[in-house]
C-alpha cells in the first residue's frame, strides 16, 4: 500500500504530465483568446490595476487533480494601452490539499500586439509550464 507521500507524488507527477502534454493546446488557446475580438474589447474596457480578465481551458479528465489552465490579463496603463499577462491553474481539493485557483503573471506592460507575439514563442511555453509546475509543487510542499 502506498504512503500519503507516494500518493501525493503520483498526483503531482500526473498533473505535471498533463501540463506537458497539453502545452501546445494551451498555447493555442491563449493565442486564440488574444485574437478574439470580444476578449480584446473586454481587455480594452479594463481600468488600470482594476480587475483581471480571465479565461479558462477546462481539463476534462476525472483522473487528475488539475481542473483548468487559463490566462489572466490586467491593464497596466491607459494610454498607450499596456497589459500584464498571467497563467492560471485550478486544482481540485482533496483530503491532502485545499482547492486552489492561482495565477502567476509572466509578462508585464505589453501592448496587445506584443502579447500576441509573445504567446507564440517557446519562451512563453517554457515560462508557463515552469510556473504552473511550481504552483503544483507548492500545493504539496509549501
Amino acid at each position: 500500500m502506498k504512503s500519503t507521500k507516494e500518493i501525493n507524488a503520483d498526483k503531482i507527477q500526473q498533473a505535471k504530465s498533463i501540463v506537458s502534454n497539453r502545452a501546445k493546446e494551451f498555447t493555442e488557446y491563449v493565442a486564440k483568446c488574444l485574437d478574439d475580438d470580444d476578449f480584446v474589447d473586454a481587455m480594452n474596457n479594463l481600468l488600470p490595476f482594476d480587475k483581471c480578465l480571465q479565461s479558462k481551458m477546462k481539463i476534462e479528465d476525472e483522473a487528475t487533480i488539475l481542473k483548468s489552465l487559463g490566462l489572466s490579463v490586467m491593464r497596466m496603463e491607459l494610454d498607450p494601452p499596456r497589459f500584464s499577462l498571467g497563467v492560471s491553474m485550478e486544482i481540485e481539493g482533496s483530503k491532502d490539499n485545499e482547492a486552489t485557483n492561482s495565477t502567476v503573471f509572466i509578462a508585464a506592460c505589453r501592448t496587445i500586439e506584443e502579447l500576441r507575439a509573445y504567446v507564440r514563442t517557446e519562451d512563453f511555453v517554457k515560462q508557463s509550464k515552469d510556473n504552473i509546475d511550481k504552483q503544483i509543487d507548492n500545493l504539496y510542499n509549501p
